[in-house]
């Protein structure tokens, strides 16, 4: 069962809709449940990620292919996993940012530390980089 609820100030939770008001009238009072939490993504926040690397490419000569970099941003930034080639090399890929692999708490600081990578890159200010994003979204 799939059940969305809200955290409320006093630290208990209510059903986000009314379907999930139905879904909750069915769990017995005073029985043990235990629940896995994810906060699920927000389209807006991934396309502001998007706009984040868009950015970065405009304002950078060292990639001809925005995927290159993206990835390259993901990896600096720690999210990624070590593989071996066929060379028995060892070398990091960029972990996927799909909407069914990261939730929107990771992806937030994946959003973040990606912003840091760029300040080290480019030489600029974090505030530079928010507040010319956030003009758009």
């Amino acid at each position: 069962m799939k059940l969305g609820l809200i955290k409320q100030l006093n630290g208990s939770f209510k059903p986000a809709y009314d379907s999930d008001y139905e879904l909750a009238k069915k769990i017995k009072v005073n029985d043990y449940y235990e629940f896995n939490y994810k906060k699920p993504r927000n389209y807006l926040f991934h396309k502001k990620f998007f706009a984040l690397v868009n950015l970065t490419y405009h304002n950078q000569d060292t990639y001809n292919n925005i995927d290159d970099l993206r990835e390259d941003l993901i990896v600096d930034a720690g999210f990624y996993r070590k593989t071996r080639t066929k060379h028995d090399e060892t070398i990091k890929k960029a972990l996927s940012i799909s909407f069914s692999k990261m939730d929107e708490t990771e992806f937030n600081d994946l959003y973040n530390r990606v912003a840091d990578v760029i300040v080290q890159w480019l030489g600029i200010e974090k505030q530079d980089i928010v507040d010319n994003i956030n003009q758009y979204f």
